[in-house]
Formats: structure tokens, C-alpha cells, sequence
């Protein structure tokens, strides 16, 4: 009995050990990843507000294609976002 016992406390020092440095480093996970995650919508922001606006001459058919390349885009930045919360929620 005291062998089931001491193996059991053990493993739960062990998780508890775990535990503590996953809490210890999430913090810092989370920040880097939010930085990547803004910097990326900064860089994609400027890179669309570079784009010429020539589109003006081309036909309603190419405008609503960029269009929805730009949802795409949008569309792909939310997938990260939900990608990211659901790490954090897992490790939580």
C-alpha cells in the first residue's frame, strides 16, 4: 500500500512540476504569438493600402474578385485567431 501510495504522489509532483512551468511559459507564448498575430495584420494592412487603386478601370467582375481575395484574407487572419485560442484554451 505505501508503494501505490508513494508512486502516486510521485506522479502527482510530477504533474504538479508540469503544471507550473506550462503556467510559467504560457504568458510569454501567448504574447509572442499575439505579436506575430498583429504584426502580420500591420504588414497585410499596409501591403493593401500600397496596392495601386487602378482597379477603377477594370470591370465589376475583376473588383468583385479582389474583393474576395481580401475576404479570403480576412477569412484566413480569423482561422489563426480561433488556431490561437484554441492552444490556449487546451493548455488551459
Amino acid at each position: 500500500m505505501n508503494r501505490i501510495a508513494a508512486r502516486i504522489t510521485e506522479k502527482v509532483i510530477n504533474s504538479a512540476q508540469e503544471f507550473t512551468e506550462i503556467a510559467e511559459e504560457l504568458p510569454q507564448k501567448l504574447q509572442n504569438e499575439w505579436s506575430s498575430f498583429k504584426d502580420e495584420v500591420i504588414e497585410e494592412s499596409e501591403r493593401l493600402k500600397k496596392t495601386p487603386n487602378a482597379s477603377k478601370e477594370k470591370s465589376s467582375k475583376e473588383k468583385l474578385s479582389k474583393e474576395d481575395l481580401i475576404q479570403i484574407q480576412i477569412d484566413n487572419l480569423r482561422s489563426k485567431v480561433i488556431d490561437i485560442n484554441k492552444d490556449i484554451e487546451g493548455k488551459n
